[in-house]
């Protein structure tokens, strides 16, 4: 039975992919088309001062660019492989529950720890409009936070129901709370200190820059397990809740909200200030890989 499960979500991940590739290889026909345009979108929601006009501008890009569509449609699909591995392993599917939320809100904060490369040139805005790194910074983690917290607020009450037990909601929680602003924490800092090149805009989603090389890999692999070894002790905390005492469901969340706000802190400040330092370098950068 459960290996006709994995055959059957291995075939409907698959036909969601084929359909996905399919939509974003086929290059659209390149014909003026008249558009009605109504308002100035997140723009005018979202109220005045430089954060807010990064937020919108990020938002538009979130809705618009298919380099951002890939990465959101791969974020929900990754945990799901996991759960079918783990489940054919022979965990059971209780404790397998408490995996994909965590994993979605890891993939979620990382997923601007290269923001910067993906502007391109436009990157000169923030620049040459003397834009704070620290507004630079906050306006785009904007999208993710606004996808990340109804995911945790929704994923933690289904993720309680599926595991059988109430008392592990506040530290699912937490630990998913944390580990999305620990990403987003050392994603602010690594786009700046370590861009690496990225698909330019307008170009398929699927097409990778041929000088990305191992400075890219290192990049990715650092930002990305960086992320894991600063959640670790949440992650110890809650599996001793569940295996050894309850009294450590009850620590898991303090050390969540500690390590969490802390890397957050830590990792727009160093953000900020190195977006304010390397200036020169990021438009070099920008221009090498344009």
């Amino acid at each position: 039975m459960q290996f006709l499960i994995a055959v059957a979500t291995v075939g409907v991940l698959w036909l969601v992919w084929r359909t996905l590739v399919s939509l974003v290889l086929v290059a659209p026909e390149r014909e003026t088309r008249a558009r009605d345009h109504h308002g100035l979108g997140w723009f005018a929601r979202l109220p005045g001062g430089p954060t807010a006009a990064i937020a919108a501008r990020s938002m538009t890009y979130w809705g618009r660019d298919a380099r951002y569509w890939v990465a959101l449609v791969v974020v929900p699909v990754i945990p799901v492989f996991v759960v079918v591995a783990l489940a054919l392993g022979g965990l059971p599917i209780h404790f397998a529950s408490l995996v994909p939320l965590p994993l979605v809100c890891l993939f979620l904060g990382w997923t601007i720890h290269n923001d910067v490369a993906y502007d391109s040139t436009a990157v000169w805005l923030h620049l040459v409009s003397g834009t704070r790194g620290i507004a630079d910074r906050l306006g785009r983690m904007f999208p993710p936070l606004l996808i990340g917290i109804p995911v945790i607020v929704v994923g933690s009450i289904v993720t309680a129901a599926v595991f059988g037990d109430w008392a592990v909601l506040p530290a699912v929680a937490a630990l998913s709370g944390s580990i999305l602003v620990i990403g987003l924490g050392l994603s602010s800092m690594f786009s700046v200190l370590f861009p690496y090149p990225a698909t330019k805009p307008g170009d398929s989603a699927f097409t990778q820059p041929q000088n990305s090389g191992a400075s890219a890999a290192l990049a990715q692999a650092l930002s990305f397990f960086a992320i894991v070894i600063l959640a670790s002790p949440a992650i110890v905390f809650l599996a001793l809740g569940l295996t050894v005492n309850p009294f450590w469901l009850g620590i898991s969340p303090i050390a969540s909200v500690l390590v969490g706000f802390a890397a957050l802190g830590g990792g727009l400040w160093a953000g900020a200030r190195a977006f304010d330092k390397r200036g020169p370098e990021l438009m070099a950068f920008a221009n090498r890989n344009d």
